[in-house]
């Protein structure tokens, strides 16, 4: 997770610009321009608590600062990082409109936020390098370029980024929360908790310290030490959807799925609309993990009610693929995933607006590599396994690294059964240095560990 930290207002310049008197106030070396100290009080508090990611009371902020001032250029890209895509995009149209009356800093912030959703990964870059060539101390210019360091596998490069942020300002929260969640990705546990313990010690009383703690220590294996620090952040702030979604992978990895599916369910129920579907997928695995047909199909009136939009329409096939899958039809469950291949293809590419961009959706291939595993087609699974294990774009984030992992796992099995146990053993141990007890794989570390034994038997006869 990223946020930038606080404001504090040092003072303003009464300046004029197109015949409009505007405020520009100078916050901690971050100019904002504004007509009104009460959108600028406003808009303060909105960053504030988009920083502890507290996603509603920051939408309900910008927007209340758009109120007051209408041409508040900063309160506009706020907003448009709370919104659906076509309203942020209209969003950053309007700041972009106001250029002429702003600030340097937040001209250069209105190009990235438009590169975000209009340009390719290397313009960004590009311009988040040209912010952070003249402001040192930007945040949202430093995740630019360490989270684009990380999805080139360069991890070390992405700490150095934040690291010299640290350098500019010592007191950047934020910064130690990135570096946790860099070195938790690489499996470096321990230097991860250094600098999230860091992150809590700086702010203790908000949720998102309390949950960075739990998520990582939940997808490393420290289940109830993750389960403790979650419900910390909870009780900070009852409605953090973060947490309960983490809450879902720590009972997940535990093997508690009914637990897993409640929490996952909570989070659909608190989140914006556009976000639900998201842990309702969620809850559904669980379901497929356990076997709870009941439970699965208590979502079915739930995801019916998910707003339509194009990312929907090809979301649907899915969840009704996974559906397939929980109820034990897996020919209907693979070619409905292969009739789906083309479109999802196309869609991603056109979403990614990247040259180089290889089409991949980790959850098609893990449905898929069940379909075909369940229908006894396991040459077939094989190649879907393989690009899960070295996805074509690189993976991203601890749900990334998931699918590699539990991809590995499986794999592993049908090495195992042709009787390449050196081969699967090596894919396990691959899989315990981020996770050792991760309950979705035990089965298949189980069938492994079984065909071990045989195989010592035998030849000891």
């Amino acid at each position: 997770m990223t946020q930038r930290r606080a404001v504090s207002l040092f003072g303003f310049l009464l300046v004029a610009v197109a015949g409009v008197a505007a405020a520009l106030y100078l916050s901690n070396r971050r100019e904002v321009t504004t007509s009104s100290d009460e959108a600028f009080r406003v808009y303060r508090e909105a960053t504030e608590n988009e920083r502890r990611f507290y996603a509603k009371e920051a939408r309900v902020g910008y927007a209340r600062a758009l109120e007051l001032d209408p041409d508040f250029a900063m309160a506009m890209l706020g907003l448009a990082r709370m919104s659906e895509r076509e309203q942020a995009r209209s969003l950053i149209r309007r700041a972009e409109r106001l250029k002429s009356r702003l600030t340097d800093r937040e001209r250069r912030h209105i190009d990235l936020h438009l590169a975000i959703y209009e340009k390719g990964p290397e313009e960004r870059q590009k311009i988040a390098h040209e912010i952070l060539d003249r402001y040192p101390d930007d945040f949202r210019a430093t995740s630019m370029i360490a989270m684009y360091e990380m999805s080139k596998g360069r991890t070390e490069e992405g700490v150095k980024v934040f690291t010299k942020l640290l350098e500019a300002d010592p007191n950047s929260a934020e910064a130690y929360n990135m570096i946790g969640y860099y070195y938790g990705y690489r499996g470096e546990y321990e230097k991860a908790i250094e600098n999230l313990k860091k992150y809590q010690f700086m702010a203790p009383d908000q949720a998102n310290p309390h949950d960075s703690l739990g998520e990582i220590q939940a997808y490393s294996g420290h289940y109830d030490e993750a389960i403790a620090n979650l419900n910390h952040a909870l009780q900070i702030k009852p409605d953090f959807a973060p947490a309960l979604g983490h809450l879902g992978i720590a009972y997940e990895g535990k093997g508690e799925y009914a637990r897993a599916f409640e929490s996952d369910l909570k989070a659909s129920e608190i989140v914006p609309e556009s976000e639900k579907a998201f842990f309702l997928v969620r809850a559904l695995r669980t379901t497929i993990l356990s076997g709870d047909v009941a439970a699965g199909q208590s979502l079915l009136p739930k995801f019916e009610k998910v707003p339509k939009d194009e990312h929907t329409e090809i979301g649907r096939p899915l969840v009704l693929a996974a559906y397939d899958l929980l109820e034990r039809r897996p020919a209907e469950a693979e070619k409905r995933l292969a009739d789906l291949k083309p479109l999802a293809d196309e869609h991603l590419k056109k979403m990614a607006k990247r040259p180089d961009y290889k089409p991949y959706w980790a959850d098609w291939n893990w449905l898929m590599a069940r379909a075909k595993l369940a229908l006894g087609k396991d040459s077939e699974a094989v190649p879907v396994l393989q690009e899960m294990i070295n996805p074509p774009n690189g993976w991203q984030g601890f749900e990334g690294r998931l699918m590699v992992y539990e991809a590995r796992a499986e794999m592993a099995t049908i090495l195992a059964r042709r009787g390449e146990l050196d081969r699967a053993e090596k894919l396990l141990e691959d899989n315990h240095k981020w996770n050792p007890t991760w309950a979705p794989t035990r089965p298949a570390e189980q069938t492994v560990a079984q065909l071990r034994r045989e195989k010592v038997l035998a030849s000891a006869k």
